[in-house]
C-alpha cells in the first residue's frame, strides 16, 4: 500500500465518455513533461480493444508515458480491487521517480474504490455464484431492482458480473449493495482532487454522432468479429459499442422499436446505448462530488482557459499533504 504521507496533489480528470479526456490529459502531460497518466477506464486496460474504446494510437501512448493500459486480455477480469492495488502501485512508483500521476477515466467504480478505497465485504462464493450464473441479464436485474432499487439503476440491465456481484451479497451478507455502501467511509482521500468535465448537450451529442461514425468506418465490425472468435467468453464485448456490434453479427433486434436496416441501423443503437451511458454517468458523477470536497466541474470548451490556469497552479503546488 502506498503511503500518503509526502505526496502532492493527485488530479482525477474525469467525466462522461466522448466529452474528450483523453484528449485533453495528452494536452496537458505533453506541456508539463514530468506527468505520466494512469488511466482508469475499464475498457483501456484490454490488449486488442482499440477502435471501440478510442483507445489512445500508439504514437499517442508514446508521447506520454501511460499506465494500466493494454495490460489483460479480453477475456480476463480487472476487478475494482485490482485497479485500486495497481493504480497505487503506479502512482508511487511514478512519484518515487519524483514525476506526478494524473489519473484520467470515466469508470465510476474504479474512481470510487481509489476516492474512497475498497469495501470490507466477503469474497465470492461459488455455489451462489454458480446458481446466479444461470440466470438472464433480465431476471438479474428485476431481481435487484426489487431488493436494492438505487443498484439496479447504477448497474444497469447489461453489467452481468456486477449484477451477479450485487445478487451475491445480499445473500452472502443479508444487506443490499446500497446498505453497505453506507456503512463504508465517505471520507475522501485527501490527496486526490476529482475534476469532472462535461460538454453542452448539443454539443456532446453531435462529438457522440462523429464519434460513432468514425468507429465504424474504422472498422469496428471487423474489429468485434476477430474478438468474438478469439475471446468468445469475453465480459467485455457486453460494454457499449461491443454489445451493440455483436447483436449486429448475430441479426439480432431490439425488442419493442424498430431501426434501420444495416450499418445505419447500428449506428444509431450505439449513439443511444453511448447517450444512456452518458446519462448514467452524469448522475454517478454528481452524486460522487457531493460527497467529495475537492470536487470540480468544468464545461469544455467553455472552462478550458480556467482548467489549464488552475491544473497549472494545482502541478506546480509545492506544499505536501501529510494524514
Amino acid at each position: 500500500m502506498v503511503s500518503k504521507e509526502n505526496l502532492k496533489p493527485i488530479l482525477i480528470l474525469a467525466g462522461p465518455t466522448a466529452t474528450g479526456k483523453s484528449e485533453l490529459a495528452l494536452e496537458l502531460a505533453e506541456a508539463s513533461p514530468e506527468i505520466e497518466i494512469v488511466n482508469a477506464d475499464s475498457l483501456l486496460v484490454y490488449r486488442e480493444m482499440d477502435i471501440g474504446t478510442a483507445k489512445p494510437t500508439p504514437s499517442e501512448l508514446k508521447k506520454v508515458p501511460h499506465h494500466l493500459i493494454n495490460i489483460r486480455n479480453p477475456d480476463e477480469l480487472f476487478t475494482a480491487g485490482e485497479f485500486f492495488r495497481a493504480a497505487q502501485s503506479a502512482i508511487q512508483e511514478i512519484h518515487q521517480r519524483n514525476r506526478r500521476a494524473l489519473i484520467v477515466g470515466g469508470t465510476g467504480f474504479y474512481l470510487k474504490a481509489l476516492l474512497f478505497g475498497l469495501w470490507n465485504v466477503p469474497p465470492s462464493d461459488a455455489g451462489i455464484k454458480k446458481e446466479l450464473e444461470k440466470w438472464e441479464n433480465e431476471k438479474l436485474s428485476l431481481e435487484l431492482k426489487q431488493i436494492d432499487p438505487l443498484a439496479a439503476q447504477r448497474i444497469g440491465t447489461t453489467d452481468r458480473y456486477r449484477l451477479i456481484r450485487s445478487l451475491e451479497l445480499c445473500r452472502l451478507t443479508g444487506k443490499t449493495p446500497t446498505a453497505l455502501q453506507s456503512e463504508h467511509s465517505t471520507s475522501a482521500d485527501p490527496r486526490f482532487r476529482l475534476w469532472i468535465v462535461d460538454r453542452a448537450q448539443d454539443e456532446l451529442l453531435k462529438r457522440i454522432q462523429n464519434r460513432t461514425l468514425q468507429m465504424l468506418q474504422s472498422g469496428l465490425i471487423e474489429e468485434v468479429a476477430f474478438l468474438r472468435a478469439r475471446y468468445p467468453k469475453s465480459r467485455a464485448l457486453l460494454s457499449v459499442g461491443y454489445a451493440q456490434t455483436c447483436d449486429f453479427l448475430d441479426q439480432k433486434t431490439p425488442k419493442g422499436r424498430k431501426i434501420s436496416p444495416g450499418i445505419e441501423g447500428l449506428n444509431q443503437e450505439i449513439q443511444l446505448a453511448t447517450r444512456q451511458l452518458v446519462k448514467q454517468q452524469r448522475t454517478w458523477f454528481k452524486s460522487q462530488s457531493a460527497h467529495t470536497a475537492q470536487s470540480r466541474w468544468y464545461e469544455l470548451d467553455r472552462d478550458l482557459p480556467t482548467l489549464k490556469l488552475e491544473f497549472n497552479l494545482l502541478y506546480r503546488e509545492k506544499r505536501v499533504h501529510k494524514i
